[in-house]
């Protein structure tokens, strides 16, 4: 039996394994795929080559990067002070390379603000990222394309600091903090129950109604997942954090028909996604669309590269669906490059040598 795993890094000490997703039989190899359980909240893709690194030292194992250019969509070859900001840990400064890349690497999960305020050209800009270390995934990087508009330009706006909690009125913040603090210890259930307040005191606060989401995402309360992220795009229909997310609570709950649409809406807001990729493809892949689950997952691969070690098993299942045994072959042996510890190694390699030895 082959199944993509859940990495021995995952949040929880009792992976979820959501159930038989696609089974095909081909002669020397019975396959049957598993979901991962992973919740994003931006774009997950590779660090800049050369990117100027700090290590913010808040304890996490996740990155925030980026690249800036001018309002011209011209590089900005000088180096550039960069703050990452947050509620409860100070600020963190960097600088750019001369390239305009930067990275701030050692984030747990939480909510930060990227912030570039000192540059006399330029106007000021912030941008929110959420960052989450989830189940079922490797650490992640958090990508930012940066435009920088110019001052004395009609069209340029100031950035508006941390502008999604700019409405929220402080009893809610202060709910949604603890929720934080609670997540971080892992008790899911104390998250969800100050993050229900929260969103009383304030109920048109999408981040309180995705982040209760992904909660009851933790607990396998999967219904109840869909139901907020639900609650989250009738504030914010276009949020994609709650499209993605939602998405994947329907692939969890087998329902692929609905996660396909809700998956390529969110890819269109953000087709940078390698983890949006990687789900849509398994929705499809369960759909029987194969070609086009080939697709997706192959973007997963470019996008977010050993970090998506997993799309390697789905592809190997779809190839040997066809008989291209020795696709298949390859790519359990890209799989295994990644991941040489799993717990069927063993039986990988004997797979693949069943696979060879029935192509020669």
């Amino acid at each position: 039996m082959l199944s993509p795993k859940i990495p021995e890094d995952a949040l929880s000490d009792t992976p979820i394994e959501v159930g038989i997703m696609l089974k095909r039989n081909v002669p020397g190899l019975s396959l049957v795929l598993l979901t991962l359980f992973v919740v994003v909240r931006v774009a997950a893709q590779g660090i800049p080559q050369g990117a100027a690194s700090t290590d913010t030292g808040f304890g996490g194992v996740n990155s925030i990067s980026g690249m800036i250019v001018s309002s011209t969509g011209q590089r900005i070859q000088r180096r550039v002070s960069v703050r990452l900001r947050t509620m409860t840990r100070g600020d963190r400064v960097s600088t750019t390379d001369e390239y305009g890349n930067f990275v701030f690497r050692g984030l747990p999960s939480g909510d930060f603000v990227v912030v570039i305020d000192k540059e006399q050209d330029f106007e000021p800009f912030s941008q929110n990222v959420s960052v989450i270390q989830p189940r079922g995934m490797p650490p992640q990087t958090y990508h930012l394309s940066i435009r920088l508009e110019l001052k004395g330009r009609p069209e340029a706006r100031p950035g508006v600091l941390n502008a999604e909690f700019a409405n929220v009125p402080k009893p809610a913040l202060v709910h949604y903090n603890n929720a934080a603090d609670q997540a971080k210890k892992k008790n899911h259930q104390g998250a969800i129950e100050q993050l229900k307040l929260a969103i009383q005191e304030y109920p048109s606060f999408t981040l309180a109604f995705n982040e209760l989401g992904v909660q009851y995402l933790k607990l396998n309360q999967l219904e109840k997942a869909d139901e907020a992220f639900q609650d989250a795009l009738k504030i914010t229909p276009d949020s994609f954090a709650a499209l993605i997310n939602r998405g994947i609570a329907n692939v969890m709950l087998k329902r692929y028909g609905e996660a396909i649409p809700i998956l390529r809406k969110a890819l269109k807001k953000n087709d940078q996604s390698a983890v949006g990729h990687y789900f849509l493809g398994q929705a499809l892949a369960n759909s029987g669309l194969f070609e086009q689950a080939e697709k997706e997952l192959l973007a997963s691969l470019e996008l977010g590269k050993e970090q998506m070690k997993e799309a390697h098993r789905l592809l190997a299942i779809i190839y040997s669906s066809r008989g291209a045994k020795k696709q298949a072959a390859d790519e359990l042996e890209a799989y295994l490059k990644l991941a040489p510890n799993t717990s069927d190694a063993e039986q990988l390699r004997e797979t693949i040598r069943k696979l060879k030895e029935s192509n020669e």
